[in-house]
C-alpha cells in the first residue's frame, strides 16, 4: 500500500465528484508528504478543496496516535541509538507550529525518555529561556540527561548565534548538577537538524 492508498483509507470518503484516492493524491501533491499533511493546521487544510473540520479531525487522531507511538518507543530504547526516531518525534510534536516553541526531553540514566515538556514559547533570541527552570524540572523528574529542541517556522534550520549561546550556557549550568545536555535539535515541517550532527555539541562539551 503506497502513501496515497494509505491516506485514502484514513480519509474514507472523498469530496463531491472525487473519490478518496484522488483526494489523497491531491493532498500529497500539495503538501509533499504524509508527515506534512498530518502536521498541517486546520487553517491550512480548510483552504484545500475537499477537506473540512471532519476530515481534519480524522487526521488529528492519526497524528496523536503517531506521537504516542514515538513516545512508547523512546521509553523502550536509548536515544543515542534512535536519533532519527527522536527527530521524527520532534517534527511531529512542534515542526508544524506557526510560532516558536521550546521543548525538553528528559532522559534517565539509560538514556530512555522519562517525559517531554513544552517549556517556553517565543523566539530564543527574543525570549529569555530560564535555565534555572529547566534545571528544576530535571531535578523533579530525576533526569540525568536532557535533549532540548525548538522549531523554526520559517523552515530555515540553521542555528542562530542565540541558539548556540543558549546551548553553551545550559550545558555548563546542567553540568554543575551532573545532568548532561546531549543535544539541541531544530525542526520545521520539512525536517530537522541536531547540534550533534553539526558537531556543535562536540565543541561545547
Amino acid at each position: 500500500m503506497n502513501d496515497a492508498e494509505l491516506l485514502s483509507v484514513i480519509l474514507r470518503t472523498g469530496s463531491q465528484g472525487e473519490n478518496s484516492l484522488s483526494l489523497a493524491k491531491r493532498l500529497l501533491l500539495q503538501f509533499g508528504s504524509l508527515s506534512a499533511i498530518l502536521n498541517a493546521s486546520l487553517h491550512e487544510l480548510q483552504a484545500f478543496k475537499g477537506i473540512g473540520v471532519s476530515k481534519w479531525s480524522q487526521l488529528q487522531v492519526i497524528h496523536e496516535l503517531a506521537q504516542r507511538t514515538y513516545i512508547e518507543k523512546l521509553k523502550e530504547q536509548d536515544v543515542l541509538s534512535s536519533s532519527e526516531l527522536v527527530k521524527n518525534y520532534l517534527i511531529s510534536l512542534i515542526g508544524h507550529k506557526e510560532h516558536e516553541v521550546f521543548v525538553c526531553l528528559y532522559l534517565d540514566v539509560h538514556l530512555k525518555l522519562i517525559s517531554s515538556q513544552e517549556i517556553f514559547r517565543g523566539s530564543v533570541s527574543q525570549t529569555t529561556v530560564h535555565i534555572r527552570e529547566i534545571a528544576k524540572e530535571c531535578l523533579l523528574r530525576n533526569a540525568s540527561h536532557l535533549i532540548i529542541a525548538h522549531n523554526h517556522p520559517s523552515g530555515d534550520l540553521s542555528p542562530s548565534l542565540a541558539d548556540i549561546e543558549l546551548t553553551k550556557s545550559l550545558y555548563q549550568a546542567l553540568a554543575l548538577m551532573d545532568v548532561q545536555l546531549l543535544d539541541h535539535c531544530i525542526v520545521s515541517k520539512q525536517g530537522g537538524i541536531s547540534f550533534s550532527e553539526l558537531r556543535i555539541m562536540a565543541n561545547i562539551g
